[in-house]
């Protein structure tokens, strides 16, 4: 398969996806850059490295919302680049990674994720929720 091929890249995103709803999150890790990078809202500064991820998706889904699983609704890929429209649904009962204490509401919200593919391995990510005020408020950030 073609390294960085758009059909293998949409793939491995899907594999992500799919993994973190199993709570799996170290099974992706040979398939993210060791110099990758994420870009997010939900921790001070950028994630750097391949553990990072998984880190960031553990705190933020197993800790945070333990019974939350994603839906896919688009998956589009060109080039290096993959994007996915996603909705999240969840409990928040555990503490957020900044210490927002949990709230036990069910909060449902949609997002983008862009990615930039690199030697056929995730090499970059950016997050950008649909409704951030909404969101921050259901998660009881903001009042």
């Amino acid at each position: 398969m073609e390294v960085n091929s758009v059909e293998n890249n949409k793939k491995i995103m899907r594999f992500i996806v799919e993994s973190n709803d199993a709570r799996t999150f170290d099974a992706y890790l040979d398939l993210v850059a060791e110099d990758f990078v994420g870009h997010t809202h939900f921790v001070p500064g950028d994630l750097h490295g391949n553990k990072s991820l998984g880190e960031f998706f553990y705190v933020t889904e197993e800790v945070a919302f333990p019974d939350g699983s994603h839906t896919i609704h688009n998956l589009y890929g060109e080039d290096d680049k993959v994007t996915l429209e996603l909705s999240y649904l969840g409990t928040f009962t555990g503490p957020l990674p900044d210490g927002t204490p949990p709230n036990g509401k069910q909060i449902k919200f949609h997002y983008n994720i862009i990615c930039r593919f690199a030697n056929g391995k995730l090499a970059e990510l950016w997050w950008f929720p649909y409704d951030s005020y909404s969101l921050m408020k259901d998660l009881g950030m903001i009042q």
